[in-house]
């Protein structure tokens, strides 16, 4: 969505799949009207990676490439093709690496790799599943938050809000001097939460481009403080590798590809001396996980089966 990278649950991509369908198709065919490749050759090579594709799967962009190159069938109408098939979803690309730490990107049919997943949801019913899920998941939120989130339009999360029907409140908090919005039942929950059997704050190690990080846009000072933003994310917009103390972004971290281990950075003022021990505890955790899935070359390829791998459908196919 928003032309960005979400990962998500199967059911919930398939309906942001739908929801988001007409703006990233439309931009993928303009793509393709502004490099002058006519429709018929687009639609010809789409056919023939769909026939390539039946016939032996997850293959690279640069494999397919070789093998249909020719003639008027350019590597750049394939690369095209290939884009815009991956954003109709009939397309899957999955990552086939063995490690974290490097990428083969591969593309396969969605028919083959998720035979159960519908992709064809109604778009008003995919909008409403998609608007639920968000403000369940992370409301109390701004009509700003979801629009950058989903890169839907103000006007149809607010008819989505309408159909889906669940009583909303509006919430007025120090991160926003606009409304925020969530729905009654979850914040009745809230409010029924004994603080005194939550668990202790325990330091949290987020990934790149976490999606907790990556819900929010006009309120991220929920979390952020009096930080400046191009601490936790980079120059594009993508949510950096960081630490979260008790709800607030504390400090960054990263991989020391020589000692192969977690390196971090806290933030001066943003962490008691109490819960230094505690971050670097998080740090060794993460060491150790990230240690056992990293490829120094001579990992041997193992592919789990398709129902246990995440589906990406928004990102670019080209290199």
């Amino acid at each position: 969505m928003r032309k960005t990278l979400h990962t998500l649950p199967l059911g919930l991509a398939a309906a942001a799949h739908a929801a988001t369908l007409h703006y990233r198709e439309r931009d993928a065919r303009r793509q393709i009207f502004n490099a002058g490749l006519s429709v018929r050759l687009i639609e010809r090579t789409t056919t023939a990676i769909r026939a390539l594709l039946t016939d032996q799967d997850h293959l690279p962009h640069r494999s397919i490439e070789e093998r249909l190159a020719s003639g008027s069938t350019t590597v750049a109408a394939i690369r095209l093709a290939l884009k815009l098939a991956w954003e109709q979803g009939l397309l899957t690309y999955r990552n086939r690496s063995p490690g974290w730490n490097r990428e083969r990107r591969t593309f396969a049919l969605t028919a083959t790799t998720h035979p159960h997943l519908d992709m064809n949801l109604d778009r008003t019913v995919a909008t409403d599943r998609l608007v639920a899920a968000y403000f369940d998941r992370y409301g109390p939120a701004s009509l700003r938050d979801v629009t950058w989130w989903s890169g839907l339009s103000r006007a149809g999360i607010l008819a989505a809000l309408d159909r889906i029907g669940q009583p909303l409140v509006a919430v007025h908090t120090p991160w926003s001097p606009a409304p925020l919005y969530m729905f009654h039942r979850r914040l009745m929950e809230f409010d029924q939460a004994s603080v005194a059997h939550r668990p202790a704050a325990e330091p949290v190690l987020l990934a790149h481009e976490d999606v907790a990080l990556k819900a929010y846009a006009e309120t991220r000072t929920r979390y952020l403080g009096n930080l400046d933003q191009r601490l936790a994310f980079n120059q594009i917009g993508e949510a950096l590798p960081t630490i979260v103390l008790a709800g607030r972004v504390a400090g960054t971290w990263g991989w020391d590809t020589r000692t192969r281990a977690v390196t971090y950075t806290l933030f001066r003022g943003h962490v008691a001396a109490a819960d230094r021990p505690g971050v670097r505890r998080a740090a060794q955790r993460v060491t150790a996980a990230l240690r056992q899935r990293y490829d120094d070359g001579t990992r041997t390829t193992h592919h789990p089966p398709a129902h246990q791998q995440p589906a990406r459908l928004v990102a670019s196919p080209t290199p």
